[in-house]
């Protein structure tokens, strides 16, 4: 029989959003770092510098830095709103309850909707991204067709409640990042030997690198798994504060390389032309070695990621349905046939339906720029809500709230203009139909912070 799931059941999106549950033993501060540096490299980094390469130029390096910058202190307030919620909310740990719970409480029942609303759609474009990026490169001659395969399929194994085994999220994260080594010493060593490019060169500007920060967001958005383990990690008090950084750290060192030695193997003006730009220098390593390698790390990445993300989105939306954010369907759910717990299948095939709709009628530059749009304003509204917590710590002042807060809206205001404009007639639309009902009483009330 269906049923909606109990409310306020826990759901750990951000620990869905890299493939993985709570870890059983508390990790320590490095088995903390590498569990945020594999929710951090993903198969983002195979499609997103083209764009912002087409809009930074050779100033790509620069825009990179800055949303590195934004993402560690986006992720300081999430780890500090975490902390603030588990506290308060023991059943509610982590996961979701960090920022749409918070805003709930902090700002109102409408903020807490517009915060899971949100949080929602940056789960579904971002999974469209990842859609296209295996469509792109696995099936270069039809990639929407690729892409809509790949989405069918996960929404097939979501459906099934199939969980996602820690050794799986290993075995991805030490794939891809090994492949995208090499592939970074492959493009060095081939820089020299390419011809020159004739094209029109790209002049850097400001606004160009600042949009090239807003895509290149997208990149470090899984901080947001590390920023709330909480009590999976030892003495997190400790340990987080410094692990934050440091896997934004390493994965900023990759990228940087990434972007340093694409650049000098194509240009800027090439490399904002290539939608795959990973396979050509990897057809000089012989009997197709390097193309599959790329190939077979694109498709680990990306179906990982999808596997996780609409997972995530409808789990979300379902938690929505039990707090009357959503209309009820959204809540029906039934027992996983593999795995355990409950699986919301009716919000998950929504999710499928809507990546698939993406995927058919989107363009990969687009929905990356709308993607990264609604993942900048969900850690804004985070930021904000970290600002109002009275329980502060001290490496977590208010200033590098109110900092990460105007970051993230300066990056997300960047983007191009027809990104945000879709973006926001979404999610204002979902507002306004929101705004039309009332929200019928719950009888819990939240202690505040």
């Amino acid at each position: 029989m269906n049923r909606p799931p109990p409310r306020h059941a826990p759901t750990d999106w951000t620990a869905l959003l890299s493939g993985t549950t709570q870890p059983r033993v508390p990790l320590g501060g490095f088995d903390a770092t590498t569990a945020g540096l594999g929710s951090i490299v993903g198969a983002g980094a195979f499609v997103a510098f083209a764009p912002a390469a087409a809009a930074a130029g050779p100033a790509l390096g620069a825009g990179l830095g800055i949303a590195a910058v934004v993402a560690f202190l986006c992720g300081l307030s999430t780890f500090q709103l975490s902390r603030a919620v588990s506290r308060r909310l023991p059943e509610d740990r982590g996961g979701d309850a960090t920022a749409r719970t918070a805003a709930r409480i902090l700002l109102g029942p409408y903020s807490g909707f517009l915060s899971g609303w949100t949080l929602v759609w940056a789960l579904l474009l971002s999974s469209a991204v990842l859609a296209l990026a295996f469509g792109t490169y696995v099936f270069p001659e039809h990639p929407k067709a690729g892409a809509a395969g790949a989405v069918v399929v996960m929404a097939a194994v979501n459906l099934l409640g199939v969980n996602r085994g820690s050794w799986v999220t290993r075995f991805i994260v030490a794939f891809v990042f090994s492949v995208l080594a090499f592939t970074v010493v492959v493009l060095f060593n081939e820089a020299p030997h390419q011809p020159l490019r004739v094209g029109a060169e790209i002049e850097a500007s400001a606004s160009g690198v600042l949009q090239a920060a807003g895509l290149l967001f997208f990149l470090f958005s899984g901080y947001t798994r590390l920023a709330t383990l909480g009590s999976g990690v030892r003495n997190p008090s400790r340990n987080l504060p410094i692990a934050i950084p440091a896997a934004i750290a390493v994965a900023f060192a990759l990228y940087w390389f990434m972007d340093s030695s694409m650049l000098a193997y194509y240009g800027a003006a090439a490399l904002s032309a290539e939608t795959a730009p990973l396979l050509d220098p990897l057809e000089s390593v012989g009997a197709g070695v390097g193309t599959g390698a790329v190939i077979l790390a694109v498709a680990a990445a990306a179906l990982g990621g999808l596997w996780s993300l609409m997972e995530s989105a409808g789990r979300t939306a379902s938690d929505m349905a039990a707090d009357r954010d959503l209309p009820s369907f959204f809540g029906w759910s039934r027992e996983s046939r593999f795995g355990r717990g409950q699986t919301p299948w009716a919000a998950e095939a929504a999710a499928a339906a809507v990546v698939l709709m993406l995927v058919v009628l989107g363009d990969l530059d687009a929905l990356l720029g709308m993607a990264s749009f609604a993942l900048l304003f969900y850690a804004a509204i985070t930021t904000v809500c970290a600002f109002t917590l009275k329980d502060r710590t001290r490496y977590a002042p208010r200033i590098l709230n109110l900092a990460g807060a105007l970051g993230a809206l300066l990056l997300a205001l960047a983007l191009p203009p027809v990104s945000i404009s879709l973006t926001l007639i979404i999610l204002v639309a979902g507002l306004v139909v929101r705004l039309s009902f009332r929200r019928p009483r719950t009888p819990r009330t939240p202690p505040p912070f």
